[in-house]
């Protein structure tokens, strides 16, 4: 090697981030400079003085390539998979909270339609009634009947109505079976659209609305909301180390919206619903969802802004100060420096 090609005392600087393998401190911006025996190109590290001695790796071949393009790929079609995990977990979830905080409703939707139920089936056998006696008053008459009124028969003089505690109604001694209280009943007895068009509005109305009604049972959902959101978020905080935080957020917030839709989707008001329960959810649908998926997202983004804290702190206790160097990147992404042996 002749004069013009000696290497300087020091004539260059690390511009990328590069762990020292003794202590781990980062040595950017740290001076390259020459050692004083064989004359390599070397930078020392000033915390602990250990070399990091500077080498070009051979290239790599088309092969080892592809596998990093599949291996990329593949990582890829796995936050793809977490997301579409992550929509579906916070879906499942909301719906199971609608269904729950609907239980109330269902149930007085119900009991109003059987009780409509009763009081028809109660006017049909006083007609029965009043035109057998009318049969009987005069057998001989050949003129069909007249219509009969059905309040009008409940009310005709010498008409008795017994309802006991039981609640079996009698009329002039003739039990009535009515269906309230039998094993179908409740928020899964089938709604007609007859009652549907003309009761539902004021049944909601006269018992207090939709909120006065809820079942507040729901939001014991609240707990596993917390729990598997949280996860979700340190997950992607962990996960997509190429953005920010607020870049991040990205994440759950596209999950929620689409979830939300999802959601409202499915419940949508329809006609062809006919038990009291899924009427009643559909109903809830647009009032507790939205709050769930709100939760929810912050839930997530709680996750993510202490995500890489935790793994710093997983990494920090479980790895030495050499291993760490592989995962440095949760210290610099985030602009500090890799903790030092000491």
């Amino acid at each position: 090697m002749t004069e013009q090609q000696q290497i300087p005392e020091q004539f260059d600087e690390i511009r990328a981030d590069r762990a020292c393998i003794g202590c781990g401190f980062n040595l950017y911006a740290q001076p390259v400079t020459k050692e004083e025996h064989y004359g390599l190109a070397i930078c020392r590290c000033p915390e602990c003085g250990t070399v990091a001695a500077l080498q070009q790796y051979p290239t790599m071949t088309h092969w080892v390539n592809r596998f990093r393009a599949l291996i990329a790929a593949i990582w890829v079609v796995v936050l793809l998979a977490f997301f579409v995990g992550n929509t579906g977990a916070i879906s499942g979830m909301t719906g199971a909270a609608c269904d729950e905080g609907a239980r109330h409703m269902g149930n007085l939707i119900g009991q109003a339609h059987q009780n409509w139920e009763d009081e028809k089936l109660i006017k049909l056998k006083a007609i029965e009634a009043e035109g057998a006696s009318d049969t009987q008053a005069d057998p001989t008459s050949t003129q069909p009947a007249a219509p009969l009124d059905p309040l009008a028969a409940l009310n005709a003089p010498g008409t008795t109505i017994i309802t006991n505690s039981n609640g079996v109604t009698t009329i002039n001694g003739v039990t009535m079976t009515t269906t309230t209280g039998n094993s179908s009943g409740g928020r899964w007895t089938s709604i007609t659209n007859e009652w549907r068009d003309a009761y539902l509005d004021d049944t909601i109305a006269l018992n207090g609305g939709l909120w006065a009604n809820v079942n507040r049972e729901f939001l014991i959902f609240l707990v596993p909301m917390t729990i598997i959101g949280t996860l979700f978020g340190i997950f992607w905080s962990i996960a997509l180390l190429g953005a920010t935080r607020k870049k991040a957020l990205l994440v759950p917030l596209v999950a929620c919206s689409i979830g939300l839709v999802i959601v409202l989707a499915i419940h949508a008001p329809d006609r062809t619903y006919v038990y009291g329960q899924s009427i009643a959810v559909s109903m809830y649908a647009p009032l507790i969802a939205p709050i769930m998926f709100a939760y929810q997202f912050l839930v997530i983004a709680f996750g993510i802004w202490i995500g890489r804290k935790v793994a710093r702190v997983v990494v920090t206790l479980a790895l030495p100060p050499r291993s760490r160097v592989p995962l440095s990147i949760l210290w610099t992404r985030d602009g500090l420096p890799i903790p030092s042996a000491k």
